[in-house]
C-alpha cells in the first residue's frame, strides 16, 4: 500500500512534464512569424518547428533548454551583426537549419553558433555558410556536433575563423561533418576526452585539424585533403589517431601530419599520400606508428633528432622520393618490419622478412631539405655513387637508423 503514493506521484510528474512541453510553429502565416517572437513565448523543454523560408533575425539568444527543428532547411540570417545563435543554456538542440552571415571582427569571435558554459547540447544536419567561425564552443561539456555541412569565408589567417572551435571543453563528439574554407577546419585547445570521427576537412587556409594542449583525445576515419597542413598535433599526450586520410598538402611548409612535443600516442592504420612531407615529427617521444601507408610523398617521414624512443612497425613506404630524413647522427627510435618499395634485399629462408637490413635514409635528403634547388640532381650518377658509399660507410646519416628485418611484401 505504501508504494502506491510514490508510483502515483511519479506518473503525475511524468504527465505534467509532457503537458508543459509544447511545439511552437514558426512560419510566415503562423502565430509566430519570427524566431524572436517564438522564443519570447517558449518555455523550457519546448520545440520550435521552423518552416521553410528566410528569417532575417540578427543575433538570436537561447537561454533555456529548447529544441529548434527546421523543415526544409529554413534560412536563419544573422545580418552580419554578431553571433547568429548564442547558446546560454543546457540541453539545447538545433537541427535542420541553414545558418548564415555572422558578424566579422578582429576582436570578437563571431560565430554561426556560439556556445558557452553549456552541457549536453546537440547540433545535427545543419548547413552553415559565410560565418567567421561556424561553431565556437567554450567551457562546454558532453555536446554532439553531427552531420553538418560547414563552408567558411576565410580569405586570410588574420580575419578568418575556424570551422569548429573547441576551447577548454570536455567530452565533445564531432561526427560526420563536412568542413571547408575556414582558417582551421577544426581547432581543439585545452580540450580533453573527445572524439572526432568520420569528418571531412578540406581546402582550409591552415590546418584541417589543429590540437593544442589537449590530452586523451581520439580522431578516427577522418579525411584531410588539400589543406596547407592536414593535421597539427602539438603539446598533447595520449592521442589516438587511427584510419585517417592525410592527402594532397603541397607547398614549401606543408605536411600531411605535423607532430610537435607529442608523447604516449598511437598513430595507426592511416593513409598518408601526396604530401610534401607525410609526417613531420619534432620532439616526440614514446609514440607508436603502426600499419600506416606512406605513398607518393616528397618525404614520407622527417624525424628530428630530438625525437626519442618511438616505434615504427609494419608500416608501408611506397614510391616516396625520400623515405626518412633526420637532422642528427643519433637515433633512439626503432624501425621494425616495415615494407620499403625500394628495398633490394633477399629472403633466403622465406619467412617474409629481408635477410639484409635496410637503411631508409638517403644522404641526398639532407641536402635537398637545406637547398631545395638541388632536387634537379635527384637521379644524377654522382648522387647515386655517394648514396652507395654512404650506405657502406655511414658518415652523415645515423648508422643505427635501419630496419633489421624489412618486410618483403605489403
Amino acid at each position: 500500500m505504501k508504494k502506491f503514493p510514490l508510483l502515483f506521484l511519479f506518473f503525475v510528474f511524468l504527465f505534467s512534464t509532457q503537458v508543459h512541453s509544447a511545439t511552437l510553429q514558426v512560419c510566415s502565416s503562423c502565430e509566430f512569424t519570427s524566431l524572436h517572437a517564438a522564443l519570447e513565448k517558449s518555455k523550457a523543454g519546448d520545440t520550435l518547428e521552423i518552416q521553410k523560408g528566410t528569417y532575417k533575425e540578427g543575433m538570436i539568444v537561447i537561454d533555456k533548454p529548447l529544441h529548434l527543428k527546421g523543415v526544409g532547411h529554413p534560412v536563419i540570417d544573422g545580418l552580419n551583426q554578431g553571433h547568429v545563435f548564442q547558446i546560454k543554456a543546457d540541453e539545447v538542440s538545433l537541427e535542420g537549419l541553414l545558418i548564415q552571415n555572422s558578424g566579422v571582427s578582429t576582436v570578437a569571435e563571431f560565430a554561426g553558433i556560439h556556445i558557452e558554459e553549456s552541457r549536453h547540447c546537440r547540433f545535427s544536419n545543419n548547413i552553415l555558410r559565410n560565418n567567421t567561425y561556424s561553431f565556437y564552443l567554450a567551457k562546454v561539456e558532453g555536446c554532439l556536433i553531427q552531420g553538418n555541412h560547414i563552408t567558411g569565408n576565410a580569405q586570410s589567417e588574420v580575419f578568418g575563423g575556424n570551422g569548429i572551435h573547441l576551447w577548454n571543453s570536455h567530452a565533445i563528439t564531432l561526427r560526420d561533418n563536412e568542413i571547408a574554407s575556414h582558417r582551421d577546419g577544426i581547432y581543439v585547445e585545452f580540450t580533453t576526452d573527445s572524439l572526432i570521427e568520420g569528418n571531412g576537412s578540406a581546402r582550409n587556409l591552415r590546418y584541417g585539424l589543429h590540437f593544442m594542449y589537449s590530452h586523451r583525445n581520439k580522431y578516427f576515419k577522418n579525411r584531410f585533403i588539400q589543406n596547407q597542413t592536414g593535421v597539427a598535433v602539438m603539446y598533447s599526450r595520449h592521442i589516438e589517431m587511427r584510419e585517417n586520410h592525410f592527402e594532397k598538402s603541397w607547398g614549401p611548409s606543408s605536411y600531411g601530419l605535423l607532430l610537435k612535443d607529442i608523447s604516449d600516442s598511437v598513430i595507426e592504420g592511416n593513409i598518408i599520400s601526396e604530401n610534401t612531407v607525410g609526417i613531420f615529427a619534432d620532439e616526440i617521444s614514446r609514440d607508436q606508428f603502426l600499419h600506416n601507408l606512406f605513398k607518393n610523398n616528397g618525404w614520407a617521414l622527417r624525424l628530428l633528432g630530438n625525437s626519442e624512443n618511438n616505434i615504427f612497425r609494419e608500416n608501408n613506404f611506397v614510391s616516396n622520393y625520400f623515405n626518412v630524413a633526420t637532422n642528427s647522427r643519433e637515433n633512439s627510435n626503432l624501425f621494425e618490419q616495415n615494407y620499403w618499395s625500394d628495398y633490394q634485399g633477399y629472403d633466403l629462408n622465406h619467412d617474409g622478412l629481408g635477410d639484409v637490413p635496410f637503411r631508409p635514409m638517403k644522404i641526398f635528403s639532407l641536402w635537398v631539405s637545406q637547398y631545395p634547388e638541388l632536387v634537379i640532381l635527384l637521379q644524377s650518377p654522382v648522387i647515386e655513387f655517394l648514396e652507395v658509399a654512404e650506405r657502406i660507410f655511414p658518415v652523415l646519416t645515423p648508422k643505427s637508423m635501419q630496419d633489421e628485418k624489412p618486410k618483403m611484401k605489403i
